[in-house]
């Protein structure tokens, strides 16, 4: 067609021939209106962009990224849509972060799309600031349908939180919660096993993401955990769940450990013991191990054959108490205890058993032991 066209350009006497054949040319768009769209365009990119750097407080490298993201004509429909957000006690600086992730907002109508949502919180019993974090933790909450997606899932979970006060709490803390379609695929697979309601509670409560994770991924750690022994009736296989779901932590966690001499078989060994090992803070395990190793000179393999050790509070029961057997030892009033018997105790059956009972060495181990808890963690 393409050489017809040519040939027709150049020899007209050959648009006969052209104009017999069933095919249609396309008329040529007149450059006139192919400048009116090009410059069209472009004010309306310039409008957004402007928009969003006076208007939302985005930086002009933010703006000419996102202005490639929502189109707008002129102010009338964003400024509803910040007047909504502005009424409802969100600040600028919350304006400014919920525009630069989900700048399409702008472009809603907000009346019919955010209000609603908004609406729907508060029946909930969400306050003003229960609502900002909700929303400013995860605007896609805003993308998503309320009576699609947000009030069945919502319901779901309150199914097992029994409240909305419970389903709030965990919503402010997981937004993604009510929006995610993995949530009942794999909470069924929870109690398919033998979970209870109780403890999908408890998860839902204290850690909402993994039930958000692809029922593969999911269905696999929950394999892992089982594997490991852990017993689904229990609590603590929620808590090894958790752990095991989080794979960049769980990796890091095994190098901080192989750091202090844990080799990979002890530190999963100590995970089996308690899995909550692996869900203390780097800086908890950093500071608990410097004490007890580099400090009193004890061997971390006590730790992980106790590693309930390393959730204890380390300025008020470890370092105290540890002082007051180094005390002890150094003067032979003990020999070799069994080092997770004085950390487990309650306070009155350590000063029972370790302070107490030396009469003369009571008043200064009591001393020793009070002291030892004034003062800041050891660095």
């Amino acid at each position: 067609m393409f050489g017809y066209c040519r040939r027709a350009l150049l020899c007209p006497n050959l648009f006969p021939i052209i104009s017999n054949r069933t095919t249609t040319l396309p008329i040529p768009t007149p450059s006139y209106l192919l400048l009116q769209f090009f410059s069209s365009s472009k004010e309306e990119h310039s409008f957004t962009f402007n928009y969003l750097v006076n208007n939302c407080g985005l930086s002009p490298e933010t703006a000419s990224k996102i202005s490639k993201q929502v189109h707008l004509n002129n102010s009338d429909r964003p400024d509803s849509v910040l007047a909504l957000f502005t009424s409802h006690g969100f600040s600028n600086a919350h304006l400014h972060g919920i525009i630069r992730t989900c700048p399409k907002l702008l472009s809603f109508d907000p009346n019919k799309t955010v209000l609603p949502k908004f609406n729907f919180f508060l029946s909930k019993g969400a306050s003003s600031s229960d609502l900002v974090q909700i929303v400013t933790k995860n605007p896609f909450v805003l993308y998503q349908s309320l009576e699609n997606t947000i009030t069945p899932c919502y319901d779901f979970v309150k199914r097992f939180l029994l409240s909305d006060e419970f389903t709030l709490s965990s919503v402010r803390r997981y937004a993604c919660l009510i929006y995610s379609k993995y949530v009942a695929h794999n909470i069924q697979l929870l109690l398919e096993i033998g979970v209870s309601e109780s403890n999908v509670a408890y998860m839902l409560r204290n850690w909402p993401s993994p039930v958000t994770e692809s029922p593969s991924l999911f269905k696999k750690v929950v394999e892992e955990v089982m594997e490991l022994g852990f017993n689904p009736k229990s609590t603590l296989f929620i808590v090894a769940v958790r752990a095991k779901v989080m794979k960049v932590m769980w990796k890091r966690r095994i190098n901080l450990y192989n750091k202090w001499g844990w080799s990979e078989e002890i530190a999963v060994s100590a995970f089996v013991k308690y899995p909550w090992c692996m869900l203390a803070s780097r800086n908890k395990i950093e500071a608990v191990m410097e004490f007890w190793v580099n400090h009193m000179g004890w061997d971390s393999m006590v730790l992980a054959k106790y590693p309930i050790l390393l959730m204890m509070s380390l300025e008020k029961r470890i370092i105290p108490r540890a002082f007051v057997l180094q005390f002890l030892q150094s003067r032979g009033l003990i020999k070799d205890v069994i080092l997770l018997t004085p950390f487990r105790v309650t306070e009155n059956e350590f000063l029972q058993k370790f302070v107490n009972r030396f009469e003369e060495e009571a008043t200064q181990l009591l001393k020793l032991y009070t002291d030892a808890m004034q003062v800041a963690p050891l660095k």
